[in-house]
């Protein structure tokens, strides 16, 4: 990896450590306020037509299959350019090309 790519992934890395960090802390918080709702609010109403609503579960699950999807699709879509790009972009980056390697030959 080349430095910028290395601090990049220092980058990411802090991003998702600091996300994980507020996990609890978060999760703590909405039990708590939970708790308290259930244990205050004698009786908690049913939502009209509850049984036909995605639990908040099963809308994660969805959406995170989606976005693994989505990132998926868009990384091969994202290489293929890149890929197309590539003789414009080797010699711009001072990266040898496969063509400048055969002329070299």
């Amino acid at each position: 990896m080349t430095a910028v790519l290395d601090r990049v992934s220092e980058i990411q890395d802090q991003v998702i450590e600091a996300i994980t960090n507020v996990n609890k802390p978060i999760t703590d918080a909405v039990s708590s306020a939970v708790s308290f709702v259930v244990d205050n609010v004698p009786q908690i109403p049913a939502v009209p037509f509850a049984d036909q609503l995605p639990t908040p579960k099963e809308l994660i699950n969805n959406q995170a299959r989606f976005a693994s999807k989505l990132v998926t699709t868009n990384k091969t879509v994202a290489l293929s350019i890149a890929g197309a790009a590539q003789p414009l972009t080797d010699p711009l980056l001072g990266r040898k090309t496969a063509a400048s390697k055969a002329k070299a030959a």
